[in-house]
């Protein structure tokens, strides 16, 4: 026996009218030019499109965006890097192929390493802002020569590192992650050459923090904090 379906029945994708008033209404896509950080818990915050209720992030995990000033090398002083404490001498590059393309800026710093050790280093002003987080270390590092440049992470006096840049002819990451302890009195970041000799470009460094966000109800402001202080 041949059965078939009620006049009624719904076959397909049917096509329907947007809703157009009311709470519901279809807005159409939202605004995402508008991007800040929270300059209070480091939140990222859309101005145009903040849910104002951080339950819907239960489980997520909150990045801080980037704690560091200048990790692009984009600002330069006297020939030094701002933001940066400078051990030896690097010089600023804005010839294309030699700054990150990824990148919004179009400099680099150029390390050529000899003899001594070189090192580029900044540190947080508030480590405690670390406590119990995973903490991420990035660079992009271009080199033609294997073992010049590395990272180091320096939490609590314990020393960490990256593995050692590979010769190749485009930026590649160096990375360094470690959980944090539950107090964290001194954090510090470096851009080491204290190996092989030769020349290396890095741009774009990144120090970030992660942890997992609370879930207070938030009517205004951060959607995390309720702060308004954006960045």
């Amino acid at each position: 026996m041949e059965l078939h379906p009620s006049p009624t029945a719904r076959t397909g994708h049917l096509p329907s009218e947007a809703v157009s008033h009311g709470p519901n209404a279809d807005v159409g896509p939202y605004s995402a030019n508008k991007d800040v950080y929270c300059k209070q818990c480091g939140f990222p915050c859309n101005l145009d499109r903040d849910a104002r209720n951080i339950d819907e992030f239960i489980g997520e995990t909150i990045t801080s965006g980037n704690i560091l000033t200048n990790g692009s090398f984009e600002s330069w002083t006297g020939g030094n890097p701002d933001s940066w404490t400078l051990s030896g001498s690097v010089t600023q590059v804005a010839t294309a192929g030699y700054f990150d393309p990824s990148d919004d800026g179009t400099s680099s710093a150029r390390i050529i390493k000899t003899s001594s050790t070189i090192s580029l280093s900044q540190t947080p002003s508030t480590p405690s802002d670390f406590n119990g987080n995973i903490v991420t270390f990035r660079a992009r590092i271009k080199s033609l020569t294997n073992g010049v440049v590395r990272l180091r992470l320096t939490i609590n006096g314990t020393v960490y590192y990256s593995d050692y840049n590979t010769a190749q002819q485009r930026f590649r990451d160096l990375v360094v992650t470690r959980i944090c302890p539950a107090t964290v009195s001194s954090l510090a970041v470096a851009v080491l050459a204290d190996d092989a000799s030769g020349t290396a470009y890095v741009d774009q460094c990144i120090l970030a923090r992660n942890g997992n966000p609370t879930s207070p109800t938030i009517t205004s402001g951060c959607p995390h904090c309720g702060s308004s202080n954006y960045a």
